[in-house]
């Protein structure tokens, strides 16, 4: 019981300390805490210093996803962020596209190596529309054994890791020689006034999470109504993404301040979680295949990007944001403007992450159940 408590108390301790030591300027730019919750989580696992309880973290896991995704899109302002032009938007769509393709051709690639491949290419297709928070709500969607999900999060966390450590390091010189010079003032700030990252309102968070429970009740009344049972899990998840976009709309809501950071410290608590289901050891065992399946995915869809950004003329910057914002989600969206030195794109890359949270889950269990129905 000790050690249950102690893991409790790290799981929502961490999320907590990591963003205060951020906000003070004691972490390096390099170090986000989505990376803090991830690294202790993963090394608790790997490292055995106490023992862990696998219940509690999936617990974790299935919980604060379900108070993230809500939270997250509150300040969704999905009419003013579609409605504006610019390469940014053109850039997501085309890292989006590209993730489509190259995890269906991973499906099929591993079709006779690997069972429920559809599963696998929808849960990657939501990662690479918004990060690892749609992996996990269309796995539970999927109803895929809790192992897959184990075995996907670890080799996204490696693989992933690898293209972070590459972000951070030499591929922005790389592109210099691909892709165009970004451009100052191409882009439009009209997200200015929505930007998340202000003094924190403890008030309206609590707000937003007494919101937040109506909205999962919401969610399950309807799936208890339309199938008299709640383990319909693909239609429960869309129903959370549809009716929080659907209080998105309302300005009260959407104007309340500091919902999308409140969804943050949940997908925090998220991070660390599955960094401590992240068994290393488990993925080299048990899910080599696995590990090939998601390099293709991942890799396949930032070459295709990088294709098809040079092919439109997109500029490095722009490219590299919505790399980051499509495959990692708008919390890392900081670290690559501290790399680029470009702050001019901050905020159209935090709405198009915010956006990925918004049609992942739509993306990931719609390419999923068409891949089964054509046999993927």
């Amino acid at each position: 019981m000790p050690w249950i408590v102690l893991q409790a108390l790290i799981l929502v301790g961490v999320p907590f300390l990591s963003r205060r030591l951020s906000r003070r300027g004691m972490l390096p730019e390099w170090l986000s805490p989505v990376v803090v919750c991830y690294g202790v989580g993963i090394v608790l696992k790997n490292t055995g210093l106490f023992p862990l309880n696998d219940p509690l973290s999936t617990t974790a896991t299935e919980g604060s996803i379900l108070f993230a995704v809500p939270l997250l899109l509150y300040a969704t302002d999905l009419k003013r962020w579609v409605s504006y032009a610019g390469s940014s938007l053109l850039s997501f769509g085309l890292c989006v596209a590209s993730g489509v393709v190259a995890t269906v051709t991973a499906a099929y690639l591993f079709q006779d190596a690997l069972p429920d491949t559809w599963r696998l290419a929808g849960m990657l297709a939501g990662i690479y529309t918004g990060g690892t928070p749609n992996m996990q709500a269309i796995g539970l969607a999927l109803q895929a054994p809790q192992e897959t999900i184990i075995l996907v999060n670890a080799a996204d966390v490696l693989l992933g890791g690898v293209y972070l450590l590459l972000l951070t390091s030499v591929v922005p010189q790389w592109l210099k020689a691909v892709l165009p010079q970004f451009k100052p003032g191409e882009t439009t700030t009209a997200m200015e006034e929505t930007d998340p990252y202000h003094a924190f309102n403890y008030s309206d968070a609590l707000r937003s999470i007494g919101l937040t429970v109506l909205v999962i009740g919401g969610a399950l009344g309807l799936t208890w109504l339309v199938y008299g049972r709640l383990d319909q899990l693909a239609f429960l998840i869309l129903m959370l993404t549809s009716i929080s976009l659907a209080v998105s709309f309302v300005p009260a809501v959407r104007n309340w301040d500091n919902t999308f950071e409140t969804g943050e410290y949940f997908l925090l608590i998220f991070c660390v979680a599955l960094g401590m289901l992240a068994d290393f050891q488990s993925i080299v065992d048990r899910g080599l295949g696995i590990i090939q399946f998601t390099a293709v995915a991942l890799f396949g869809t930032i070459l295709l990007h990088l294709l098809l950004s040079r092919l439109f003329g997109i500029d490095r910057d722009t490219f590299l944001f919505t790399s980051v914002a499509a495959i990692y989600g708008p919390p890392f969206i900081g670290q690559i403007a501290s790399i680029t030195g470009n702050r001019q794109l901050i905020l159209s890359g935090i709405a198009l992450g915010l956006l990925g949270y918004a049609v992942g889950n739509y993306l990931g269990i719609g390419l999923a159940y068409l891949l089964q129905w054509l046999g993927g």
